[in-house]
């Protein structure tokens, strides 16, 4: 999503919005959606991003520009985080039928806040402003917010800001005055003439919301005809948020009744409380742009494009840059569509560099869409085709440079995940990093087939091992290291040990809570109850003992625990 300094934009599109779901209606938009995204990063003859260049887009073969349109297409599934504004502190200019306004922000679109209301025709509202104010916890960019009206909606509303500074000086506390007035507030985006939840039954209905998209300059009102909306200010930044109403859709009443405000921001490592949700976008939500385009100061373009062939004009930035990609196809990738080829032909390569490396670099790159909750966010899939250590590979959330022979930043925080064949000694491995940061993923081999048929496994806490979950019938708890025995009467649990020497014993490799697992071949450390050297057989201590010691002569087989392999790690392969 392109970010950009400008003056307010005046929006043109109209969307629902479910927690969880997002629905859209488009206005004034082609025929045909703009599904076909393009996206790239243009760079100098020395590989470094050139900010201010101009791209121009033209239908191929010919100098007709094509429309340009920026925002995203129905199926896209979006991540974001959320500020918890459950304990923060709030006022509002009145309540109404004990509705207070704590119910605006709990979380909960079964309960809302109002406004005190007139009582027609014995008392006619008088107030100009009918307004709500949170604590967002600190000083933070204001990405995106949500209002849902219940049906004594707003037509005429305001989103205003402050900052803590501002805050400070007008002596803002919860008392009822907004620190004075809210046209002392900064207004960060308008809205006139919306639907006023009478003639208009879809603003009627629980958890539609209007949009207000604060890095794209949209906003998105549902089953909105003639209103108008303004965002004044793009990405704004302040710790108290206010919407103030100055005419509801009941004249008579003359109150508002919000059933929730939700605000995006960003993430921030000492930050206010978060919470991390994922939504699909279902019905289309584009506004054309200009094209030319200038790059950003990362050097990056992007836009979306009604399918076809395109020429893509490069130029500008004070003659850093000059280049033309002619006959470029874009496909709405919600299109399914065949590659065809001659006989004896490749039909597809794909570069993750034009430049080539002794590796090789072939990558088809994909994204996984995310689920409909926070725990699969939209995330990376690669497929890396190379003669070296990576071979050919297929990676979860990590991105291989063949170049720089490293792992790139992630970009989201999650899990990365690799399964490949090793180009080098031809095994096969399976590796991840679990860690959940956007730094580049360590990635842990953790599963190995070697060419000649060797297996390998590494277990928890660099254990090395084969691993399985047991029921624990202990009753206590047990800790990485106890020696247990296998339970004779009751099939995959643990007991333990009831006597020296006690007949399969297995030692614990893990413990997540009440969810127990026992090495059944590797190596690994146990507790010991006596010295032991390279070569000793371990045994259970004795009855109720969790402790391995060394076995004397003659003893069962089927009681040692393992054989000593190393003096200093005292590890043991069963």
């Amino acid at each position: 999503m392109e970010i950009r300094q400008q003056d307010g934009v005046m929006a043109r599109v109209r969307q629902l919005f479910v927690f969880g779901l997002l629905a859209g209606l488009l206005a004034d938009a082609p025929a045909r959606p703009p599904h076909a995204h393009y996206s790239d990063v243009v760079l100098s003859a020395d590989g470094q991003p050139v900010p201010g260049a101009t791209v121009v887009v033209h239908r191929a073969g010919t100098q007709d520009k094509a429309r340009l349109f920026k925002g995203e297409s129905a199926g896209t599934t979006k991540s974001a985080f959320l500020l918890d504004l459950s304990k923060a502190t709030k006022d509002a200019s009145s309540v109404g039928w004990n509705l207070g306004v704590a119910h605006a922000f709990d979380g909960n679109r079964g309960s809302r806040w109002s406004s005190a209301s007139g009582l027609p025709p014995i008392a006619q509202p008088s107030r100009k402003h009918d307004w709500i104010w949170v604590d967002l916890g600190a000083d933070v960019p204001v990405r995106t917010v949500w209002v849902d009206f219940q049906d004594s909606a707003a037509v005429d509303y305001t989103i205003r800001l402050l900052t803590e500074g501002e805050a400070t000086v007008m002596g803002l506390t919860p008392n009822g005055r907004a620190g004075g007035g809210v046209d002392k507030w900064k207004t960060v985006a308008t809205a006139t003439g919306l639907p006023n939840g009478t003639t208009s039954p879809k603003r009627k209905v629980r958890g539609i919301s209007d949009k207000w998209d604060f890095v794209t300059g949209s906003a998105v009102i549902p089953d909105n005809r003639d209103g108008k909306t303004r965002v004044n200010v793009l990405n704004p930044v302040g710790r108290y948020l206010l919407v103030d109403t100055t005419r509801a859709s009941c004249p008579a009443f003359g109150n508002v009744s919000i059933w929730e405000v939700t605000v995006e921001s960003e993430w921030q490592e000492n930050g206010p409380a978060m919470t991390n949700r994922v939504y699909t976008t279902a019905i289309d939500n584009f506004v054309e742009q200009t094209n030319p385009i200038t790059t950003g100061k990362d050097g990056r373009f992007s836009f979306h494009v009604a399918n076809g062939d395109y020429d893509i004009h490069v130029s500008g930035a004070r003659g850093a840059v000059s280049y033309s990609l002619t006959d470029v196809a874009m496909v709405n990738p919600h299109r399914p569509h065949a590659i065809r080829v001659s006989p004896g032909e490749v039909p597809l390569t794909l570069l993750q560099s034009g430049e080539k490396t002794s590796g090789g670099n072939n990558a088809l790159s994909l994204g996984r869409p995310g689920s409909t909750d926070a725990n699969n966010p939209p995330t990376p899939y690669r497929m890396f085709v190379n003669k070296g250590e990576q071979g050919w590979a297929v990676t979860l959330n990590a991105d291989w440079d063949e170049k720089k022979g490293m792992w790139m930043p992630r970009r989201i925080r999650n899990q990365s995940f690799v399964f490949r064949i090793n180009g080098e000694d031809h095994s096969l491995e399976y590796g991840n990093d679990s860690f959940t940061n956007h730094k580049p993923p360590v990635m842990e081999t953790l599963f190995r087939i070697s060419a000649d048929g060797e297996i390998w496994t590494k277990a928890f806490g660099g254990f090395h091992g084969l691993a399985m979950e047991v029921k624990n019938r202990t009753g206590q708890k047990l800790g990485v290291g106890s020696v247990v025995v296998l339970d004779p009467s009751s099939p995959f649990s643990v007991i333990l040990p009831r006597r020296r020497a006690d007949l399969n014993p297995a030692v614990i490799y893990k413990v997540e809570g009440s969810r127990v697992f026992i090495l059944i071949a590797g190596r690994m450390t146990p507790k010991m109850g006596s010295a032991a050297k390279p070569g000793d057989l371990l045994v259970t201590e004795g009855a109720g003992s969790v402790r391995a010691v060394v076995g004397g002569e003659g003893v069962d087989p089927r009681a040692v625990l393992g054989t000593v392999s190393d003096k200093a790690l005292l590890t043991i392969i069963r």
